[in-house]
């Protein structure tokens, strides 16, 4: 009597074929699907030791947006160092600010590939109307946390930097306890962004220095004749100061 062959299960053959065509068709129709189950399939996609089936995984994220941003958090916290990393870069071009606290854990990570990727990501994020997250996120985290985290988007974006340096001065802001509301189009942001252009626009310009007086006889009075060699700077002067 045959066995009755197994049902197919989560691990489909693609995912250890070498056939490329094969691992494409498997994750189109994956994405196509977009059922629980399928993005659940494209999740352990990324979590594969093949870097073209992470691609194509990674890909099909970015095509499905805030849909599929959810399954991806959790990878911040586990997983291998690719998996951290490919999830942290997909949340960063989604421009997810609900990644905003794991992001800022992972700029932590031992691995340098990871913790790159996490401070690309809230770049990001803070260029994509999430500066305020991070700015909220970072208020109450611990002095030397903030430092460093400030420090290190200083470095790729002083302007981004500074937004978030004005934001957390914001107590209205700061206050907020639904962390999740907050984007640089919530009402208090703009108000706080609007009112600081304004402040910008009507403060009154920086005092200019006045030019320095010209020499008695005019600029060009002490400049030697044509073919005379210049006197080199002191020259002309003795240790009292007087001229010779």
């Amino acid at each position: 009597m045959s066995e009755d062959k197994p049902p197919q299960t989560r691990t489909y053959d693609a995912l250890n074929t070498r056939n490329l065509a094969a691992k494409r068709e498997y994750v189109r129709g994956l994405e196509q699907r977009r059922d629980p189950e399928a993005i659940s399939l494209l999740v352990e996609c990324l979590c594969d030791e093949s870097w073209f089936l992470r691609q194509l995984a990674e890909q099909a994220f970015l095509r499905l947006g805030a849909e599929g941003a959810a399954v991806l958090l959790p990878l911040l916290e586990q997983g291998l160092w690719f998996t951290r990393s490919s999830a942290a870069g997909i949340l960063g071009r989604l421009a997810c600010p609900s990644a905003v606290p794991g992001l800022l854990r992972l700029a932590e990570d031992a691995n340098r590939a990871v913790a790159e990727s996490a401070r690309e990501a809230l770049l990001e994020i803070g260029r994509s109307s999430g500066a305020v997250r991070i700015a909220h996120v970072l208020h109450r985290a611990p002095p030397d946390v903030r430092r460093r985290r400030l420090e290190e988007i200083a470095a790729r974006d002083a302007a981004l930097a500074e937004r978030i340096e004005r934001l957390m001065r914001n107590e209205e802001i700061m206050a907020v306890e639904d962390a999740d509301q907050l984007t640089d189009d919530h009402p208090a942001v703009r108000a706080s962004e609007d009112g600081f252009e304004w402040e910008v626009l009507t403060s009154p310009p920086l005092p200019r220095e006045s030019p320095a007086p010209a020499a008695a006889g005019g600029a060009f009075s002490r400049q030697p004749p044509a073919g005379a060699e210049a006197e080199p700077p002191g020259s002309g002067e003795d240790e009292g100061g007087s001229t010779v």
